[in-house]
């Protein structure tokens, strides 16, 4: 299997994740929605650098690696005008998905997520977004049929 048939792969789950931000959001399952969000904009993330045959750490705050990429004169411009935004949103949901996943440890309720969660999946979309364009349109994949 190809790096771009894995990252292929990762933006298919990104996807999915996505998907289930959204369902946990319209069931008022808050602190799921921000968690699922990061989720998919780590996988979008992770598929730029799969795609270019980048390593990364095997943790789920990869805003570092990613804004490396700012100073690659090998990459499209638009692309490169968008990775700082892009990992500062990264970072952000990172930090907000340790939170969902154990906010309770310091006693943070669910209930602190409902303002949280539509801006985590607002940037999760803008993530995924101009990651699936870049792998797109970088290594020029066919759109499938059907």
């Amino acid at each position: 299997m190809s790096t771009l048939d894995i990252a292929l792969l990762a933006l298919k789950r990104s996807e999915r994740w996505i998907e289930g931000a959204k369902g946990a959001l319209s069931d008022s399952r808050w602190d799921d929605a921000v968690y699922s969000a990061q989720m998919c904009s780590e996988h979008a993330a992770k598929a730029v650098l799969i795609s270019l045959g980048i390593d990364f750490p095997k943790q789920h705050d990869v805003s570092d690696v990613f804004v490396t990429l700012k100073g690659r004169g090998d990459l499209p411009s638009d692309f490169r005008r968008k990775v700082e935004e892009i990992a500062e949103k990264l970072a952000n949901l990172a930090a907000e998905r340790a939170l969902a996943g154990y906010g309770f440890e310091e006693g943070i309720g669910v209930e602190y997520f409902e303002e949280v969660a539509p801006g985590a999946i607002e940037d999760a979309e803008f993530i995924l977004q101009h990651c699936r364009k870049f792998v797109v349109d970088v290594f020029e994949v066919k759109k499938e049929s059907g």
